[in-house]
């Protein structure tokens, strides 16, 4: 891929190391659909007060322990295992460790919307399915960070979902048609001796066919590992000693022009969440949608307005007039300093308003 995607997919997935693994996973956070488009949701948080007991059920999966733990059916039935391996304080634990059966008896006749989690991150779940050594997690009781509020992968999912949100492009391929030559791929063979010259930002990098992940330029490699590992970034990558990777592949392809401030997607709460889409020649644009491609304009706006930014800090939207409402509604955002990340607003008819930029 051209140097100015490659360095963009890097700087995604670099952003996403920590997230979690899920067999069958987009990138999505469970109970919701901000996934890659080709799988967008499916995600789903375990919090109910008939899965709280520690022994292990091998004839029923899905009744086991798991409190606040992400689970996905697609091949077969997931639960997350937390990153228990690479979250500081993750760790195994027994059916009758004293701090497991005190945290259960906290829960235990309390809506699960109050549960707190164990020392403040921690929660306990059997985990189920497989990761890329294939197997299943088998229902090993541990303590893993709790999922709520973390996007979720496997290594396929994870280099659409960065790819997808670098170039504005869904590209869904298994294991092993990303490493065939067509589309635009350009596929080394590790074992046949073939090398590209040097790395560059954005290849991608494969174990036969059971995993995949992106090298940057300087040789750190970024991939969803596995379900106790999570989203990873290691160093040290050499096309000389590749190891256990077999091809290098190196995509074709352009990306969206990025927007300059304040243009672009920003996520805008008001007491509901609404997406705003500031673009070029001061056109604005509502939607009650997320949006897929954050450097494009929504496909149908629910609103429509202009913009305009006055330094240091002044931006102005104007909407138009809406049925019921007794005049346009005009929104002035008052500590919008160019480059900022978040900004608040008031309105001349509705309620204050904070906006956050979207990636």
């Amino acid at each position: 891929m051209n140097p100015e995607l490659g360095r963009r997919v890097i700087a995604i997935a670099q952003k996403l190391v920590g997230s979690h693994y899920i067999n069958g996973g987009y990138g999505a956070t469970p109970g919701l659909n901000d996934g890659c488009p080709c799988r967008s949701g499916g995600i789903s948080l375990i919090a109910d007060e008939s899965n709280l007991e520690p022994k292990l059920n091998s004839g029923n999966k899905k009744a086991n322990l798991a409190v606040k733990a992400a689970t996905m059916s697609v091949k077969t039935y997931c639960v997350c295992a937390g990153n228990y391996a690479t979250f500081s304080g993750g760790r195994e634990t027994t059916a009758t460790a004293s701090d497991l059966t005190g945290y259960l008896d906290t829960l235990k006749g309390k809506p699960p919307s109050s549960w707190e989690n164990y020392a403040e991150h921690y929660t306990p779940r059997r985990t189920f399915g497989p990761g890329q050594n294939g197997g299943d997690g088998g229902g090993k009781l541990v303590w893993g960070q709790s999922c709520k509020g973390i996007r979720h992968f496997d290594c396929v999912g994870f280099i659409s979902f960065c790819y997808w949100k670098a170039s504005g492009s869904v590209m869904q391929l298994d294991i092993s048609a990303w490493r065939n030559p067509s589309g635009g791929r350009q596929v080394f063979d590790f074992k046949a001796g073939e090398r590209p010259s040097a790395l560059m930002d954005g290849d991608i990098l494969v174990k036969a066919d059971h995993h995949i992940g992106y090298v940057s330029a300087t040789g750190t490699v970024i991939e969803a590992q596995d379900s106790h590992l999570g989203v990873r970034s290691t160093t040290g990558f050499m096309l000389a000693s590749p190891g256990k990777w077999t091809h290098l592949v190196r995509l074709a392809g352009a990306a969206s022009p990025e927007l300059a401030w304040p243009m672009g997607w920003w996520r805008v709460w008001d007491g509901g969440t609404w997406f705003y889409y500031l673009g070029p020649d001061g056109v604005a644009k509502s939607s009650k949608t997320s949006p897929f491609n954050t450097r494009t304009p929504p496909g149908k706006a629910h609103n429509t307005g202009t913009w305009v930014y006055t330094a240091p800090k002044t931006l102005v939207i104007t909407w138009k007039q809406v049925a019921g409402a007794p005049k346009p509604c005009k929104e002035t955002f008052v500590n919008a300093a160019e480059g900022c990340e978040q900004m608040n607003a008031t309105s001349n008819l509705y309620s204050p308003l904070v906006a956050t930029r979207m990636e």
